[in-house]
């Protein structure tokens, strides 16, 4: 696994979407799961987090319903 060192202001809603474009929901639940010390919404600067691997995360089929 590895790490990021959060922004100033950064939220984990925000590192999901940096790093995980595709799928930055699913990437936000595994970040509340593997960072359990965060309990504020704004992460301090230069606060460690652990980001989940890639082949952890299990992709969702979606639908496409027009062409």
């Amino acid at each position: 696994m590895s790490t990021v060192n959060a922004l100033q202001g950064d939220t984990l809603d925000a590192i999901a979407y940096r790093y995980f474009k595709d799928n930055p929901v699913q990437v936000l639940a595994a970040l509340i799961e593997l960072n359990p010390e965060v309990h504020e919404t704004f992460l301090d600067e230069h606060q460690t987090i652990i980001l989940p691997d890639v082949t952890q995360m299990q992709s969702t089929p979606s639908l496409k319903l027009w062409d």
